[in-house]
C-alpha cells in the first residue's frame, strides 16, 4: 500500500530529525541515530518496491538515502551541540524535502495506474 509506506517513510524521516535533537544535547547516542537511519532505509526500500509495482519509476530517488547517511556520518563525527546541529541540519532537511518532492511528483502517476477500471482487479 503506497499510502501506508508514504506514511511510515514520513515518520522515519521524523524520527531521525528528532534523534538528531536528542544527540545534539547528548540525550541520544549516535548508535540511536544510526538505528533511525536503518529503519528509514527499511521504509524507503519499501515504497521503492511499492512504486515498483505499480511500475512507477524511483530511479530518481535512490540516491538520495546515501546522500542522507553521508550527511548523518558527517554531522555525528562532531561532538554533540546545538550549534553542530545547526551546521548540518539545513542539508539533511535539504535531502528530505527533496525526497517528499520526488514522492509527490510521483503522486499523478500512481493515482493514474490506481484509478483504471482494471487497477483493483490486478491487483489482487
Amino acid at each position: 500500500d503506497v499510502t501506508m509506506a508514504v506514511h511510515n517513510l514520513i515518520l522515519s524521516m521524523k524520527g531521525i530529525q528528532e534523534s538528531l535533537r536528542l544527540w545534539s544535547l547528548s540525550q541520544a547516542t549516535p548508535e540511536q541515530v544510526s538505528d533511525c537511519y536503518m529503519q528509514f532505509g527499511v521504509e524507503f526500500n519499501v515504497i521503492v518496491r511499492a512504486f515498483d509495482g505499480y511500475g512507477i519509476g524511483t530511479g530518481d530517488l535512490h540516491p538520495i538515502p546515501a546522500s542522507l547517511r553521508a550527511a548523518l556520518e558527517n554531522l555525528l563525527g562532531e561532538d554533540p551541540s546545538p550549534g553542530a546541529l545547526a551546521m548540518y541540519m539545513p542539508e539533511i532537511r535539504s535531502l528530505l524535502c527533496e525526497l517528499l518532492q520526488g514522492l509527490k511528483a510521483k503522486q499523478a502517476a500512481w493515482k493514474a495506474a490506481t484509478s483504471g477500471p482494471l487497477s483493483a482487479v490486478s491487483r489482487e
